[in-house]
């Protein structure tokens, strides 16, 4: 479920379905007007009919029926024709609302930022973008044809009624208004009760979403049976809300049914009473019957097209609540450039908080044009935090960050972005070819410029293990490889990008000691050409670093050179006799 404020009444996402419908509103309104002309048709048979009953009461000659017949015969067509232009037009045009629609959540989803994604649940909006666009495709399709064909059945049919008795159309329509009340008293408990449904639906799909990408962790925990249980409690919660849902709509048909029944005994009532007293023929008679039958039909559906319109209501509810989230960062409204990227960093009085939890404090730092920073401090300490700043994942509660002396935001999102080569923690990688994934950060490479690439990762001593090389396509977020390849592969893709600034967010921790060695002395000549930050635990690659930047309680402690912050004895000090205990009781258990 998504966030309490972005809860939206019904004008906000009605005027989301009008904006789509407007786009086809020809292809519409030629649905619609032949389908009120085939309803207009459909009201002509009985007429056909009722005058060739009186003919034959007044002893009619076969030629006069046979013309009778070839009209209704006519009619048929005409109506079959115009209703199937008529649900093909509509129908069709919904499923072009549903993939503009569909097409355009896509792009709302990457114009989003990453704290809406903190607050959402994949499968719950993998739910939105999927059934739920469903359901709203049959609110503008089969419903609406539904609805039409009802519309225009009731209207035209009531106004023929009225030219046969006015007192029997009326009887015949008495109950309408009970059924209206009926449907405007429960719209309201029915809409939110689906909706309920969907959001549990949302939660059962995130539940399956989890398991499959965590099975890995599942398994190795033997955590099978609790996770099938757990699976069990949201389903069962499911079926209960669809079935409490469920005795709602289900309530509409018998409704129908009594009244329907009803209106025909008392019609037939009325009606036979006319006949007999010689007030209506009994042509006339007949062909009103025809038109009760007629109607009988779309009201007998009401409860399946209510239960459609009332679905599609609700999941565009949902829908919209997704095309109305607006990102935290965006791109400035008065853009400024860099022309000429140099690659200097500065956080002036930089602070951060996360659900008003202090991450960063008053953080004071410049990174020169074409120097190594390296950041340390403990798990917490805010490393990570400063560099998702500079790209822009978050924006300082307090301060600026300043690249080449212009405010980052004020830079148009991509080209910020484009400045800037990121390996984070966590790598992602697509269900494609190893050579897509590294070339996801510049698609147009040159295959000397992968090769460079994939080279200084090292990425190049696994090609012999994978079935194709390069072209092996990886499974999904690369199951397929291991933590090392995948953190290879993500330096890959910076390396080339080829960018004036690069970070490396503890980009080696899966690679072993003598491949990072490697790596490292690889990557000298590019790190001289840029500036580049690095966090990092292994003291190894801590040393390929200008200068080191020390964080403790979400405050810079100190900065200096190896040496320098050794011979102070203090936080970074600290910190590397750890590690290299930790690295001795490694070689130990070796």
């Amino acid at each position: 479920m998504l966030p309490g404020r972005l809860r939206i009444e019904f004008g906000l996402f009605d005027k989301r379905l009008t904006f789509y419908l407007n786009r086809y509103k020809w292809r519409y309104l030629l649905g619609l007007v032949s389908m009120l002309v085939a309803s207009g048709l459909v009201m002509l048979g009985p007429v056909v009919i009722g005058r060739a009953i009186d003919a034959v009461d007044r002893g009619t000659s076969r030629s006069e029926l046979a013309q009778y017949f070839g009209i209704l015969l006519m009619l048929a067509v005409v109506e079959g024709f115009l209703r199937f232009l008529a649900r093909n037009t509509i129908n069709g045009t919904s499923r072009r609302v549903e993939y503009a629609m569909r097409d355009d959540m896509a792009r709302q989803f990457m114009r989003l930022d990453q704290s809406f994604y903190i607050r959402s649940q994949t499968g719950d909006l993998m739910a939105r973008c999927t059934n739920d666009i469903q359901r709203v495709r049959d609110l503008a399709g089969p419903a609406t044809v539904e609805i039409g064909r009802a519309l225009t059945y009731l209207v035209i049919g009531f106004i023929f009624m009225l030219t046969i008795d006015v007192t029997l159309a009326l009887i015949a329509v008495a109950y309408f208004p009970v059924i209206a009340i009926v449907m405007g008293r429960f719209r309201q408990p029915v809409e939110r009760k689906y909706r309920e449904v969907q959001d549990q639906f949302g939660e059962l799909a995130n539940r399956v979403q989890e398991n499959i990408s965590g099975i890995r962790a599942i398994k190795a925990y033997a955590q099978e049976d609790s996770e099938t249980e757990t699976f069990a409690i949201a389903n069962r919660e499911l079926m209960r809300r669809t079935m409490n849902w469920a005795v709602y709509m289900g309530a509409f048909w018998p409704l129908m049914i009594f009244c329907a029944g009803a209106s025909v005994v008392l019609v037939l009532w009325f009606g036979g009473r006319a006949v007999v007293a010689g007030e209506m023929t009994v042509g006339q008679f007949v062909q009103f019957l025809s038109y009760l039958a007629i109607l009988s039909a779309p009201l007998m559906s009401v409860g399946w097209t209510l239960t459609m319109a009332q679905q599609g209501l609700a999941s565009l509810r949902r829908v919209t609540e997704v095309f109305l989230a607006e990102p935290l960062i965006s791109d400035p409204e008065n853009e400024k450039h860099i022309n000429e990227p140099r690659g200097e960093i500065e956080f002036r009085n930089v602070s951060f908080s996360y659900y008003d939890e202090p991450v960063l404090s008053e953080v004071n730092l410049t990174i020169p044009a074409g120097a190594t920073a390296a950041l340390v401090g403990s798990t917490g300490a805010g490393k990570t935090t400063l560099v998702n700043l500079l790209v822009r994942l978050h924006d300082p509660t307090e301060g600026q960050v300043l690249l080449d002396g212009v405010d980052i935001r004020d830079l148009p999102l991509q080209e910020l972005r484009e400045l800037i080569g990121f390996v984070p923690q966590e790598t992602f990688l697509f269900s494609e070819s190893l050579r897509d994934n590294v070339a996801l950060s510049r698609e147009d490479a040159l295959d000397a410029d992968l090769d460079y690439a994939v080279e200084t990762s090292q990425l190049v001593n696994d090609l012999p293990q994978l079935t194709h090389g390069i072209e092996t396509v990886l499974g999904e977020r690369g199951v397929t490889l291991s933590g090392g390849q995948k953190q290879r592969t993500a330096l890959a893709r910076a390396l080339l990008k080829a960018p004036p600034i690069v970070v490396l967010d503890d980009a080696l921790s899966h690679v072993d000691t003598h491949t990072e060695e490697e790596i490292l002395r690889r990557l000298h000549d590019f790190m001289k050409q840029r500036t580049t930050i690095i966090i990092a635990h292994r003291t190894s690659t801590l040393r390929a670093a200008d200068f080191i930047v020390a964080l403790e309680a979400n405050r810079i402690a100190e900065i200096g050179t190896h040496d320098e912050l050794l011979a102070l004895g203090r936080v970074y000090a600290n910190f590397y006799r750890r590690q290299l205990l930790w690295s001795r009781l490694r070689a130990i258990s070796v």
